[in-house]
């Protein structure tokens, strides 16, 4: 018998969490700023939702100027805004199921990750991966601006919780239905290497060597294939995407520049200022003070 395919992976999943949705509040990140510890912490702009498969995810993130650890039980909902951080802290193999929204597609991911080692690193791998070019449409667009209301309607918890539950079979209808994004070798591992690096370009410790091993590639074909795909070396184009994510920060007056840096994955401000001046022809400083007149 062959070997499920990814979408099959994904839709068996999905439809068994349909069969019995969690009772479990589902957890929303609204705010979602980077936590000022050793662990790294992940950062998307689309809105995405977490389903725990299995064992218990633990994360951490800051809303509303405070530290927030919480807990995800296995059929519980994470619902995650755009442009939120979150960092997981897995005290055991925790197994998850990621939704990605974005205007002009949807993508489905099943993690798995190992409990965290002593140095703070966390093995995890991808299971199963599915994509469309399509999307949840108006209709999931709604469900995701209810779900991001900051404002806790009457109904509460159970609203929430309908919302999530509406908003997956949706998704499960996509994953039934919609034609997969169908890609060349390359164009896989492109898409993949740029989701990746979607999630973590804010990480100070993201380099060549630590893209290559998770991929399971030699740290020259990396370097080979950001050159082919952008004509740029692989620092280049990372710096590229922290540069131009720092736009946002700059234009937000709770941020000092060091902090901006900091958020960027820049360890060094120097380098940062310096980086930013050849990029944009202001140093960080002056674009602000040109950009909020």
């Amino acid at each position: 018998m062959a070997a499920p395919s990814h979408r099959e992976k994904v839709l068996a999943a999905l439809q068994a969490w349909i069969a019995a949705p969690s009772t479990r509040p589902v957890v929303r990140i609204l705010e979602g700023k980077r936590p000022t510890n050793e662990q790294r912490s992940y950062f998307k702009e689309e809105p995405r939702l977490v389903i725990a498969l299995e064992g218990t995810g633990r994360y951490i993130t800051i809303e509303h100027g405070h530290e927030l650890m919480f807990d995800l039980a296995p059929g519980q909902v994470l619902y995650l805004a755009p442009c939120t951080w979150s960092c997981p802290l897995p005290q055991m193999t925790y197994r998850s199921l990621a939704i990605t929204l974005r205007p002009d597609s949807t993508r489905v991911t099943i993690h798995s990750r190992r409990a965290m080692r002593k140095n703070g690193t966390i093995p995890w791998r991808y299971l199963a991966e599915w994509q469309t070019s399509a999307s949840v449409g108006a209709r999931g667009e709604q469900l995701l601006k209810l779900l991001a209301d900051s404002t806790p309607p009457r109904l509460g918890e159970r609203m929430y919780n309908a919302l999530t539950e509406i908003l997956i079979a949706e998704v499960a209808g996509l994953v039934e239905d919609a034609p997969e994004l169908v890609r060349a070798n390359d164009t896989i591992l492109w898409h993949s290497l740029c989701d990746y690096l979607s999630a973590h370009w804010s990480d100070p410790a993201l380099s060549r060597e630590k893209v290559a091993a998770f991929f399971n590639r030699h740290p020259n074909h990396i370097s080979r294939f950001f050159h082919r795909h952008t004509r740029q070396n692989f620092r280049t184009y990372v710096n590229e995407l922290r540069l131009k994510r720092s736009l946002r920060f700059l234009g937000d007056l709770r941020y000092n520049v060091t902090d901006v840096a900091s958020l960027c994955g820049f360890t060094d401000l120097q380098y940062f200022i310096r980086c930013f001046r050849l990029r944009f022809g202001l140093t960080p400083g002056e674009y602000r003070n040109r950009h909020l007149q």
